[in-house]
């Protein structure tokens, strides 16, 4: 017990020295390499995430991935126009590739085992969004053999319509409806603001499309919905999801929010309010995506501070957050995406171009 708390006490002592080290020659603090643990406590411990070689490379600016139902991993290989179908242990399986200047950059797959494929299709004019159906089942599960069907697109009038709209969001809900989260400006009028979150329903085609209320369509508030950037539908429910919001500054808080249905109000209620609560009090640089594993734990990748974050579902801040700006075994570049199955943890590492493996040291064995 002594030689323990002496550890801790010399590892105390090198972390303060670190950090007046950094104040005192006038040097910017990296606050990614000092995440805040347990309403502001640094925690020291011997769990941690472990990274699994070897790292996946081939990709160029990777910005999602999943573990689909299937349990396979697909991967949006944004730069390469390409969604990329790999096992668990790396070996690509097959590969779409979604046409000249269309580039996937989030993707879902629902309880059929179709793919839902959010992607910017760019012309001499401008951008616009469109989420693509993938039919896999009618092909064997090959997703290069895969037909795919244009959905829905961002110029989708709810009941205006905008070029400036993006979709940046999409979950599945377990009776195979959707959800988009979009952004983008206002209408003259002001009554459709670009900032929504879109619950549809179709699979050849749409067939309902509802808009949910409640929300505040810009700011920072408990209710925001502005700059969604990551959604997912919390684990065993029907109604609720989790999403996150990318403003890239590392002042603005409420960056993730998981939100509850009120089923007697018929609206929806930020779980997280209290001040108390770690996700309230977090500092995200610019959260990007946001997944759960099988304990209701979620994780929130963050590119401006290459950093994962790690949350129970109490909305502790747990100890085995990490990452810092590289490229080496804990490091990220602009990381954008991030799944987890099965005790791993899998990174969609953008700006390094690969997807890295973790696991925890207590389940190393």
């Amino acid at each position: 017990m002594y030689n323990f708390m002496q550890k801790v006490f010399i590892k105390c002592l090198l972390l303060l020295a670190a950090v007046v080290s950094l104040n005192g020659c006038g040097k910017q603090l990296d606050l990614a390499q000092f995440p805040i643990t347990n309403n502001g406590n640094i925690n020291v411990s011997d769990t941690m995430y472990v990274m699994q070689s070897p790292a996946w490379y081939g990709f160029n600016n990777p910005k999602d991935i999943i573990v689909g139902n299937d349990q396979l991993l697909y991967v949006c290989d944004t730069k390469n126009s390409r969604i990329v179908q790999l096992d668990v242990s790396g070996g690509v399986i097959s590969s779409l590739y979604m046409g000249d200047n269309v580039y996937p950059n989030k993707i879902a797959q629902d309880n059929k085992f179709d793919l839902l494929v959010i992607s910017d299709s760019t012309t001499s004019i401008d951008t616009i969004s469109v989420v693509h159906r993938v039919k896999l089942v009618e092909c064997g599960g090959l997703v290069g053999n895969a037909r795919r069907i244009t959905l829905i697109t961002s110029l989708y009038p709810t009941p205006n319509s905008s070029k400036l709209r993006k979709y940046t969001a999409i979950s599945v809900y377990s009776d195979n409806s959707f959800i988009i989260g979009r952004t983008g400006p206002g209408d003259p009028i002001g009554i459709d603001p670009g900032n929504a979150l879109i619950k549809v329903k179709g699979d050849s085609s749409i067939t309902y499309t509802e808009k949910l209320s409640g929300f505040q369509i810009s700011g920072n508030s408990f209710y925001s919905i502005e700059n969604i950037s990551g959604i997912t539908i919390a684990r065993n429910s029907t109604t609720d999801f989790i999403i996150s919001r990318n403003t890239q500054d590392t002042v603005s808080l409420n960056k993730v929010l998981w939100f509850n249905y009120n089923y007697s109000s018929g609206a929806y209620d930020p779980k997280f309010t209290s001040p108390a609560e770690d996700i309230v009090l977090t500092k995200f640089g610019a959260a990007a995506s946001v997944t759960q594993d099988s304990y209701s734990n979620f994780y929130v990748i963050d590119p401006t501070r290459n950093h994962v974050f790690k949350f129970n579902s109490a909305g502790r801040l747990l100890v085995e957050s990490f990452g810092k700006y590289g490229s080496g075994d804990t490091e990220f570049k602009n990381p954008m995406g991030v799944a987890h199955f099965n005790k791993v943890l899998y990174i969609a590492d953008t700006g390094n171009n690969r997807i890295i493996r973790y696991k925890l040291s207590t389940d190393l064995n």
